[in-house]
C-alpha cells in the first residue's frame, strides 16, 4: 500500500464509481468478495482499509454494503 492509496467510503469523490461496480453483483454469499473485487479493479485504492471502513459503517458483507451503506442517506449520491 502506498501512502496515496485511497479509502473509499461515502463522500469520497470515487464513491459512485465503487457503488456502480458493486451494483453489478447479483448475489451475496455472506462475504465481501464482490466488494473486494470492485475495489481491486479501481486504481490507487486501499482495498483492506476500505473494507474495514465499510464494515464500521455496517457493511459486513456484500449485501450489507449494498443495502446498508450504498443506499443509506450518507451513501446515496455521496
Amino acid at each position: 500500500m502506498r501512502s496515496s492509496d485511497e479509502i473509499i467510503v461515502p463522500g469520497h469523490p470515487r464513491w459512485l464509481e465503487f457503488a456502480s461496480r458493486l451494483n453489478r453483483a447479483r448475489f451475496c454469499f455472506g462475504t465481501t468478495e464482490q466488494a473486494r473485487s470492485a475495489l481491486a479493479g479501481m486504481t490507487h485504492v486501499n482495498v483492506e482499509g476500505s473494507l474495514h471502513a465499510l464494515a464500521r459503517l455496517g457493511g459486513t458483507c456484500d449485501c450489507h454494503i449494498e443495502l446498508d451503506v450504498v443506499h443509506s442517506p450518507a451513501g446515496v449520491g455521496a
